[in-house]
């Protein structure tokens, strides 16, 4: 845990220090990610701010849990439609400087100040020479440092501080699956929230786009009272008694059933289901018997894959042991 801080204490020093080639239109799979992770991570961030607030891992010193208190309280009124921006400070000289160093944002000192990103900073050259992009926890650490001055003359490194606290407990409970191990041009991001009443963040990233499926995936997932099995596939089980879970975490997910052509890509990816299931009036349990499959199809533009948002299903199910006769010419 303290490398894995120190590293991160480091990283924000880099990027407050440093400028880095990128850039929204200069990177050829990155240009706009950077940008689409902070504007997710802002429209996010109270219940992100809660998940630390709430949560002993998250382990906030009582300074530190007083500052990002206030920071949560303030941000109903502090948030506007106008709040946030983009800017570059290659492009214009100055704009970030502060304290003599190149910060990656900027704001005021008063609730509801103007929060301007730099973009030469949202963008990093990996091993492989290609450009990963900001990711979601470390939007959320640039965000809470700079809604922290809204709220007292705090020093950068104490901001700093909480919010890479912040970012640790979110990429603690955070799952990245790429389509290909080594790209992340299509990839799923799962982000689960262990509390009593809480259900995942999903997200699907094609090329540079986020699609969030958060609001598909908790309408489809359910708690089954009573089955009856049907032992002919492809017949669906008899349902009875079905109720929406109170809870859930979506976990182990992997790629399958992948269908190419040169102008379609028609993927699957699967994982387990744990819904939190009320069987009776005062008792809650793990149900963790079900699994998720998430399908969806992209098309190819020239050298650039886009999803297609009519092509999205989503079903929940149970390994069908018992389908033991299969009837003829009917699709599994």
């Amino acid at each position: 845990m303290k490398t894995t801080l120190t590293k991160l204490l480091v990283l924000f020093v880099v990027l407050a220090t440093q400028s880095v080639f990128a850039g929204g239109d200069r990177v050829n799979n990155g240009g706009g990610l950077a940008e689409k992770n902070v504007i997710y991570a802002y429209e996010k961030l109270e219940s992100y701010i809660k998940l630390c607030l709430v949560s002993d891992t998250c382990k906030l010193n009582p300074t530190q849990q007083f500052i990002l208190q206030k920071i949560y309280d303030g941000l109903p009124s502090d948030k506007n439609s106008t709040q946030l921006s983009f800017s570059s400070e290659r492009a214009n000289p100055g704009r970030f400087i502060i304290d003599g160093n190149v910060r990656v944002a900027k704001t005021g000192s008063l609730p509801g100040s103007a929060i301007m990103i730099n973009v030469d900073l949202l963008y990093n050259k990996n091993q492989n020479g290609s450009y990963e992009a900001m990711s979601i926890p470390e939007a959320v650490a640039v965000l809470v440092h700079e809604f922290g001055h809204h709220y007292g003359n705090y020093s950068h490194e104490e901001l700093d501080l909480i919010g890479v606290r912040v970012s640790l407990l979110l990429q603690s409970n955070l799952i990245s699956t790429p389509l290909v191990p080594w790209r992340s041009d299509i990839s799923m991001t799962v982000l689960n929230q262990d509390a009593s009443g809480a259900f995942p963040d999903v997200l699907l990233y094609v090329g540079n786009d986020i699609i969030d499926i958060s609001r598909q995936y908790k309408a489809e997932i359910e708690c089954v009272a009573f089955k009856i099995p049907i032992p002919l596939l492809p017949l669906p089980d008899i349902k009875l008694n079905t109720k929406t879970p109170k809870g859930s975490i979506f976990h182990n997910l992997h790629w399958d059933k992948i269908k190419d052509s040169e102008t379609t890509l028609d993927v699957q990816i699967t994982g387990n289901v744990s819904n939190r299931c009320k069987v009776k009036s005062d008792t809650e349990i793990r149900n963790n018997s079900a699994q998720l499959s998430i399908k969806f199809r992209m098309n190819k533009s020239i050298d650039t894959w886009i999803y297609d948002p009519q092509s999205l299903s989503l079903r929940q199910f149970e390994e069908q042991w018992w389908k033991i006769i299969k009837l003829p010419n009917l699709p599994n």
